[in-house]
């Protein structure tokens, strides 16, 4: 693929610095090259601010003083998203090192898929 459109991955997160201690270093070893990691941390009392800060200082992270629930998280992060296409990314899973490119290739291509 000669050009790599900006992907905001979105992750929404409520309590879950230990989801995310497992998600992140897989979602940062991602080789597509044009992605912005985006944690929307919707009201946590878990220390995920603190963790994010100190181990991920290069994602950019929303805080919300009040839990949103998960749309509204969603929702709030898209409105700050960068990329050309939106990822939603739940704080519990975590993803291969190719997972992106395919997806983007197939949005790329076929102008009709939408969401």
């Amino acid at each position: 693929m000669e050009y790599y459109p900006k992907v905001t991955i979105l992750i929404p997160n409520y309590n879950g610095k230990k989801w995310l201690a497992k998600l992140l270093p897989t979602v940062e070893r991602s080789i597509y090259p044009n992605k912005e990691i985006l944690v929307v941390n919707n009201g946590s009392t878990d220390d995920s601010a603190k963790f994010l800060k100190k181990n991920y200082p290069q994602i950019r992270v929303i805080e919300i003083k009040k839990n949103r629930g998960y749309a509204g998280a969603n929702n709030l992060g898209v409105k700050k998203a960068t990329g050309k296409y939106v990822l939603f990314l739940n704080n519990d899973t975590t993803v291969t090192r190719g997972f992106l490119e395919p997806l983007v290739v197939k949005m790329e291509s076929d102008k009709t898929i939408g969401a």
